[in-house]
């Protein structure tokens, strides 16, 4: 009995603020988020892990400019690289609706530092400087003026570029959690 009391007294106030009308995701607001990433790699069995940071502005009611950061952890035991930290800069589009429930989508290019776990032959740092590619899809739920929950799905592709064996950084990537959103310009 008090599991669902504390449940109900926690998912109460969360859908009366749901139910206001006036849209929290608009121009001049600045969000932030910091969770784990999980992604599955295309052309190789191995799944990655992340920290992934994102900052996002929007610069009208629908479009925002966007900043990630993926810093790589591991893959497992046999993993085949020995880093893979990534940076995206890119736009996305919001769709507005009267709900605080915003999906979008978004396109991203990227760079990719990456070091293979392999032998080097020549005695050469085989640590290199990736081009990527990336789109993103998901949904930020505005939940009050200062918070929001998210889902977010990317597709990466890129090859991690060497002289002894190109690797392909093919992956799908999901994050989700708690950000912190600022209104950076004042009140109408």
């Amino acid at each position: 009995m008090v599991k669902k009391f504390m449940l109900l007294s926690l998912l109460f106030p969360l859908c009366l603020i749901a139910q206001e009308n006036t849209s929290i995701a608009e121009k001049g607001l600045l969000r932030a988020t910091g969770t784990i990433s999980f992604g599955g790699m295309t052309k190789h069995e191995q799944t990655n892990i992340y920290l992934h940071g994102v900052t996002e502005y929007f610069v009208s009611n629908n479009i925002t400019a966007r900043g990630d950061i993926f810093y790589y952890l591991k893959s497992g035991n046999k993993q085949m690289l020995n880093q893979n930290h990534q940076l995206f800069a890119g736009s996305s589009y919001h769709f507005s609706n009267a709900s605080n429930l915003v999906p979008y989508v978004g396109l991203q290019p990227g760079i990719a530092l990456t070091e293979a776990n392999f032998v080097v032959i020549n005695g050469e740092n085989n640590v290199e400087v990736s081009p990527l590619i990336s789109a993103v899809a998901g949904f930020n739920f505005y939940a009050s003026s200062w918070f929001h929950l998210f889902i977010d799905g990317r597709y990466v592709s890129g090859k991690h570029l060497s002289n002894q064996k190109v690797i392909g950084l093919d992956e799908f990537r999901l994050s989700f959690g708690l950000g912190f959103n600022f209104n950076v310009l004042k009140g109408k």
